[in-house]
């Protein structure tokens, strides 16, 4: 739509005295917007104005306190007005933070957001999905050669952010698109790119808001703009009738960026020498700074500036680097607050002073006394919006989270602070105060190292060095430091810097000598995989009759309970959670086996559905309550124990004829262990790798808001990931039943641990949403065969789990090294 069009009269959505409150908070006060097809509105205000609080209000996360949001004049919705409402009406909202599920892949975060609401797949849906999600991003950002079959965690951060924007801009019903800081990671070619179907969408008749500090960009793209204070809306007009400088004086701020004299600190002493510095991103780095200066890093996004400045603050922390000597220590602030700033569980106060411990410590422990003064001068000299130094540090806009990153490192004992895109998504009035607190450090005798992909910000520098393709190859001073100057060291002469060709070649001679073992070895299955074979190796040196069908059979016999238990164990991890109470559960179904279903089938069957149904409402407490599933499951544990007594006060029973024709029947070839422990891991493998929920499964012990946010119920998918452990741990009840011939409701309480370990060694991570069903089968079968094989060694029994653990602990002090590599 062009700036001097007229809109039609009948809003699409119109927001009316909206107000949302958390506790005492009001952070939206009476907010009234307006939004007609075809349009661009731009969407402006101070940090803590309300802005991301109103376009959650919009998507449906949060319902209104009071207020009403109508579409097309007449439908109203109030505080029942959810995600899928917004969905179903077409809003969709690429969000600042970003609402990627990082352990999911682009296509994968794409099908979240845009496919029905069941579980199972077309054959060839992902292929048909990857091929649809490369085109929508080829379409958007032509040329961006993003992997979209990768990891998110492994593509940059501009990769993330197209992502992010074309998984909103994908909605095939879209009619209002929410645009929050779109372009805070993207270089110049990437902002145009995302302008021109900007306006493509428009001429669609697709509503846009676009949220920005950038108020360039505002000026440039939009067709209104709606000014936010205090929750409200202070100020409506078109973009023509305003310009830039009268915005920021609207917001309460006013521009003041301006180019320095060329200063001079020849006097001053080195405090960071770069000789010919070469990583696999850096070439030939040289670098020589002064106490006191400011040095800006700039030029091309994804140049090497954020790697520069990352070895720079190793070798000033203790990372041992010949090309870098440097005096001083250093800090480090990211602009990258969610995934390199805040300790989201910390409060303000600890966020601020977490670099300064020797400042606030007696003795090796800290003091509270110390502590608060410190967080208190640095909260009042910075006048955080929030009600003390206590609220919980992501209770705070996005601008006043990045002050507390910028306190933390001015208030750390360093004489070099390193920030990494500070300002990134920050307004105005923020911008100038973190400039002050660069000139009072600058007074103080500390040096600053800047990079910010605003090139205005650079003028705030002494000295400029400019990079392209992991080289310095430009060096602006004083009043040469300007935004013409910096793009144009940027642009000009583009060819590769001297020896790219042969870097290229070297690259691609790595890339081919990764050969299919190396690329196996990154696997997570690799490690238990290998344990497993390394252990039935010895164990068949040992004794050769192992070799046999008769010797696997018995070899790994016993391991089938832990295949189950394990695995089910790896779903409450995936959930983010972890099961301290399986050893007593396990016990529980072995028992109603042993008795209820061997003397009453039909009774014991409904005896072990209820069982499963029991761990779903356990997950459905743990997700209500936020009570920790470490706690629950715990507590859970003497509940199973309890019940499991009643059922049998001793041990005892029997195993029903049809469940050991099953276990001990003769498959051909292959021994029955081991085709129940395939049969799992498979089983699992399919659930959580290729069906469609799987993605929602994982996806919610990843990132649960990106989950609801697309319109997933993140309590049922917590539900049936318990009710899918529960279901494996009625099997590995049965298969105890099946070993032992009997029930004992204490037998398999060391399993607990077991399972504990076997998923460590499987390639699982506590965090949530990272498994490998591969590598905890082969982890569980490994782990059995240690007994056998200390056995075989002659190991007194009573050392051997001291020794399970050491070799447990072994493989993975490997797997940590490999890691490390990796990284």
């Amino acid at each position: 739509m062009n700036k001097n069009q007229t809109v039609e009269k009948t809003p699409y959505l119109e927001l009316r005295d909206i107000t949302k409150t958390f506790g005492h908070t009001h952070a939206l006060n009476g907010m009234n917007l307006k939004i007609f097809p075809g349009e661009i509105i731009g969407v402006v205000g101070p940090n803590g104005a309300g802005k991301s609080t109103l376009m959650k209000v919009i998507t449906g996360v949060y319902p209104p306190t009071s207020g009403e949001v109508v579409f097309g004049g007449a439908e109203k919705v109030g505080s029942d007005y959810s995600a899928s409402n917004a969905k179903k009406h077409g809003i969709a909202c690429a969000y600042q933070e970003l609402s990627l599920c990082t352990n999911l892949n682009a296509y994968e975060n794409f099908m979240i957001n845009h496919m029905d609401h069941k579980p199972f797949g077309q054959r060839g849906w992902r292929k048909k999905a990857a091929k649809q999600t490369k085109a929508y991003l080829d379409t958007v950002f032509p040329n961006n050669h993003i992997n979209v079959k990768a990891p998110i965690s492994s593509l940059s951060l501009p990769q993330r952010q197209m992502i992010e924007i074309a998984k909103a801009m994908s909605n095939q019903n879209l009619q209002v698109l929410i645009l929050d800081e779109p372009t805070s990671s993207l270089n110049g070619e990437r902002i145009q790119q995302l302008h021109n179907y900007m306006r493509k969408l428009c001429e669609k008749q697709v509503a846009i808001i676009y949220i920005s500090h950038k108020l360039d960009e505002i000026d440039l793209i939009c067709d209104r703009v709606s000014v936010m204070k205090g929750g409200a809306c202070v100020l409506e007009t078109t973009i023509d009738a305003i310009s830039p400088q009268e915005l920021v004086e609207v917001m309460g701020g006013k521009v003041t960026v301006s180019q320095r004299e060329a200063a001079d600190f020849s006097g001053n002493p080195d405090v960071l020498t770069i000789e010919n510095l070469t990583t696999d991103v850096l070439h030939g780095i040289h670098m020589n700074i002064k106490k006191g200066e400011i040095i800006g890093i700039s030029g091309l996004a994804g140049s090497g500036q954020k790697e520069l400045i990352l070895e720079i603050f190793g070798a000033a922390n203790g990372k041992k680097n010949p090309a870098i000597r440097v005096d001083t220590k250093a800090s480090y602030v990211s602009g990258d607050r969610n995934t390199e700033g805040i300790f989201p569980l910390w409060n303000i106060a600890d966020n601020m002073v977490v670099s300064s411990l020797e400042q606030v410590t007696t003795n090796g422990f800290i003091d509270n006394k110390k502590s608060g003064s410190l967080a208190q001068r640095w909260y009042d000299k910075l006048k955080f919006i929030a009600n003390g130094t206590k609220d919980e540090i992501t209770s705070l806009s996005g601008g006043n989270q990045q002050k507390a990153l910028i306190a933390r490192g001015i208030a750390a004992n360093a004489g070099i602070i390193l920030l990494n895109d500070p300002t990134c998504g920050v307004d105005v009035e923020t911008k100038q105060e973190i400039y002050r607190l660069m000139e009072e450090a600058r007074r103080a005798g500390k040096t600053i190292i800047l990079h910010s992909t605003e090139d205005l910000e650079m003028e705030q520098c002494d000295r400029i060095y400019i990079m392209r393709q992991g080289s310095i190859v430009a060096e602006l001073t004083g009043r040469e430091i300007s935004v013409k100057n910096i793009v144009t060291a940027s642009f000009e002469n583009t060819q590769e810097p001297s020896g790219a060709d042969s870097r290229k070649e070297e690259s691609k001679k790595e890339a081919r000598q990764m050969s299919l073992p190396g690329k196996l070895l990154r696997n997570r299955a690799a490690l238990p995989i290998i344990t497993l074979l390394a252990i039935f190796i010895i164990n068949a040196s040992l004794n050769p009759n192992i070799v046999s069908y008769t010797g696997i059979n018995m070899l790994f016999s016993s391991a089938v309970p832990l295949v189950f238990i394990a695995l089910s164990q790896m779903f409450l991890v995936i959930s983010g959670g972890i099961d301290m109470g399986n050893g007593m559960a396990v016990g529980l179904t072995n028992v109603i086996v042993a008795f209820t279903v061997m003397n009453n089938p039909g009774l014991g069957a409904g005896a072990l559905i209820l069982f499963v149904v029991a761990y779903g409402a356990m997950g459905a407490l743990i997700y209500s309550t936020r009570i920790p599933a470490i706690v629950v499951t715990l507590g859970a544990s003497y509940i199973w124990l309890g019940i499991g007594l009643i059922v049998s006060p001793t041990p005892g029973g029997g195993c029903p004829e049809w469940l050991t024709a099953f276990f001990k029947f003769q498959f051909p070839g292959i021994p029955m262990p081991l085709v129940i422990a395939a049969l799992a891991g498979f089983g699992t493998w399919w659930i959580v790798k290729r069906s469609k929920y799987g993605m929602i499964i994982n996806g919610n012990g990843n990132n649960p808001v990106a989950v609801a946010r697309a319109g997933w119920s993140r309590m049922t998918a917590v539900v049936v990931t318990y009710m899918i452990a529960g279901a494996l741990l009625v099997c590995a009840g049965m298969s105890v039943t099946v070993i032992s011939i009997g029930g004992d409701v204490n037998a398999t309480a060391t399993y607990q641990m077991l399972s504990i370990a076997t998923i460590i060694l499987g390639g699982c991570e506590f965090t949530g949403g990272i498994s490998s069903p591969v590598g905890v089968t082969c982890g569980a079968l490994a782990i059995s065969s240690i007994s056998v094989l200390l056995t075989f060694l002659s190991v007194d029994s009573n050392l051997q789990s001291a020794v399970t653990g050491l070799i447990l602990i072994g493989a993975l002090a490997i797997k940590l090294v490999s890691r490390r590599k990796e990284a």
